[in-house]
């Protein structure tokens, strides 16, 4: 079996696994209410914000964060944009360990690109 066959083979157990299927039903009942799909939309927009601003080596807003702490606290009052909001992040969650995994086992090769 080749690693592409692997690939696809994980491919198709992702789309298959509990978690997609909720993700993409939370999604599916978010996208039927205008109101919850801008929160998350807006959520997420300032969560992905929060995290660049953090990952370039800018200092913590602290204002962003709290701003964003008051819109996951109004997000999650509304059932259909807070089950939205955690699928999503169990399967992303999901992503990330498989990224870990696989990077992980080709580190060794990939030394070779870290500064001396």
């Amino acid at each position: 079996m080749t690693t592409y066959d692997k690939a696809h083979e994980l491919a198709k157990a992702l789309k298959n696994s509990d978690e997609y299927r909720s993700f993409l039903a939370a999604k599916n009942s978010v996208e039927a209410d205008a109101q919850a799909k801008q929160m998350v939309q807006d959520f997420i927009a300032r969560q992905m914000e929060v995290q660049y601003e953090m990952m370039s080596g800018k200092p913590e807003d602290k204002n962003k964060v709290e701003q964003l702490q008051k819109m996951y606290e109004l997000l999650i009052v509304n059932s259909k944009a807070k089950d939205f909001v955690h699928a999503h992040m169990r399967f992303n969650q999901i992503i990330g360990d498989i990224y870990k995994i696989i990077g992980d086992s080709v580190a060794e090769g990939m030394d070779f690109f870290a500064k001396e």
